[in-house]
This record gives structure tokens, C-alpha cells and sequence, in this order.
């Protein structure tokens, strides 16, 4: 579902719920290493928002620019505390909230009932809620909404559901399969390079079951793809079977030195990962 925030007096269309802070540089078209985003507050000071930031977008904010890079000082003292709502109790002024911008463990500590392996979630309206998983670091505004739940072995839960939307907003159609212990998520018209033998195809990848903990590998695409000149494509010549049908299994798995990370790595980074195999003529 979009809504739409001010940048620097302009309108721009965007996604509502949780979103990274790269998402709004590059929908504003700033490049972070001359310009920076300033979350707008009424009666007080501006916040800095850096491009690895998380934000919950409900489209009330407005952002100026500010030229240079972020400041050290990203998370500034306000004149205000933030107030917002963790399990349905109101977090006011008494807890002497005055840096907005929280990590995970931070925010977490706000239910003194959380325990390890508990999980945080943004309460978003009209939308699934969104998962906040360790290693975020969240602009926490006023009126945004939280709670803290037992994960347990419970499937795909939340996360799943919430990174459909996103990769849905991104790619149009996208199907998800779910087996149980693994779900299918199949992107029906995946834009292809010239030198492909087609110009899109539809792509599959695995989601098992504990993402995002479990790690996510490879990508499958409609059988018959060939590079322009008729070459099979590298570590791409293997046909397998999933979800009824017959799949091409590209075998691109991530280098030394970068294995899959929880907390920022999700089904549209993998996705992100596998068309940087499909950018590749070979």
C-alpha cells in the first residue's frame, strides 16, 4: 500500500511501514556521500536519517536535505520527548525518551517482561506488521506502535508476509507457495538483460522455514534460458522440479566472507542478490 511523504516541498509516492532509509535516498535521488535526509519535527530539532536507518512511514513525515554526509551527531538531544505506544501502553515524557533513534535491544527494553528470542514488531494499520529483528536501528516517531511477542517454531510468521509487500511494490506479481517446512516465492515477469534469449522470465526462490534465521540459497527461472548466443549460462544447466512444475536452477550461492545475515538480509535482497547473477553474461 503507498502513501506519500514531502521531500524538500515535494510530494513523492512511497510505500507505507517499515522502511530503510536507502529506499527514501534513492526515491528522492540523493546520493548519500553528499547529501543527507533530515526527518522534519514540529517545535524541534531535526533528526538525521542515514541510509541504513529504519523508519515506519505513515505519511505524515516531511524530510529536508541537508548537504554533506550525516553528521556524527545522527541522534540529536530533542526538546521533546518521543511518545509512542509499546503493548498497547503509552511510552510518555516519564520515560525520558529525549534520542529518538533506537536499536533494536533498545527499543525491546521498553517491555521489561521481553526475553531472548522474543520477537518486536511494528503494529502497522491496513498492513502486516513488520518484524524488528537484531542489528536494526529504528527512528521511533511519535504515535508509532510496537509490541513484543514469543516467536517460537511458528513457520514463516510476519516476516514472510511483510517482505511479499515489499517485493510486490518492486515487481508486480509475486506468488507464494506455502509447504510447511519451506515456501515457494515466484516472480511472474522478472525484466531480463539483452543478452538473454528472452527478454523477462519468471523467477522462483526457497524461502525455508525459520527465515529469515534460516538462510536463503540459489534461484530458479523458467527453463530454456540461454544466454543470446546459445550458451547454457554458467552453474545454470541443471532442470529440477518445484511447486508442479519444471524449474532452470541457477547454482549462485553468496562469496567468502559474506555469508547470509538475519539482520539484514531478506527475500528482497536475495532477490536482489540472484539478478546480480542474471546481470552477468555468462
Amino acid at each position: 500500500m503507498h502513501t506519500s511523504i514531502v521531500v524538500v516541498g515535494n510530494r513523492l509516492e512511497n510505500c507505507r511501514g517499515l522502511v530503510m532509509g536507502l529506499a527514501i535516498y534513492n526515491l528522492a535521488g540523493i546520493t548519500p556521500d553528499r547529501q543527507y535526509l533530515l526527518l522534519e519535527l514540529q517545535d524541534d530539532r531535526d533528526i538525521p536519517l542515514k541510509p541504513d536507518d529504519h523508519i515506519v512511514i505513515s505519511g505524515r513525515e516531511r524530510f529536508s536535505v541537508g548537504e554533506g554526509t550525516v553528521p556524527a551527531d545522527d541522534n540529536p538531544h530533542l526538546r521533546k520527548s518521543v511518545n509512542f505506544v509499546m503493548n498497547e501502553h503509552p511510552v510518555t515524557q516519564d520515560s525520558g525518551l529525549y534520542h529518538a533513534k533506537l536499536r533494536f535491544e533498545q527499543l525491546a527494553a521498553f517491555d521489561p517482561e521481553f526475553r531472548a528470542g522474543d520477537g518486536l514488531f511494528a503494529e502497522l494499520r491496513d498492513l502486516p506488521d513488520a518484524q524488528i529483528t537484531p542489528g536494526m536501528r529504528l527512528l521511533v516517531q511519535d504515535h508509532d506502535r510496537f509490541y513484543t511477542s514469543p516467536c517460537g517454531n511458528v513457520g514463516f510468521g510476519a516476516n514472510l508476509h511483510a517482505d511479499l509487500e515489499v517485493l510486490r511494490s518492486n515487481y508486480g506479481v509475486v506468488e507464494c507457495l506455502d509447504e510447511g517446512t519451506r515456501a515457494f516465492v515466484i516472480i511472474r515477469d522478472m525484466p531480463l538483460s539483452s543478452h538473454w534469449n528472452r527478454t523477462s522470465t519468471q523467477l522462483l526462490v526457497q524461502v525455508p522455514q525459520g527465515y529469515p534465521l534460516a538462510a536463503m540459497d540459489m534461484f530458479w527461472v523458467t527453463p530454456g534460458l540461454r544466454l543470446s548466443d546459445g550458451r547454457v549460462p554458467q552453474s545454470g544447466d541443471q532442470v529440477e522440479t518445484f511447486a508442479g512444475r519444471e524449474w532452470q536452477r541457477f547454482s549462485w550461492h553468496y562469496g567468502p566472507g559474506y555469508g547470509w545475515n538475519p539482520a539484514v538480509d531478506r527475500l528482497v535482497t536475495h532477490v536482489r542478490f540472484a539478478r546480480t547473477r542474471l546481470a552477468q553474461a555468462a
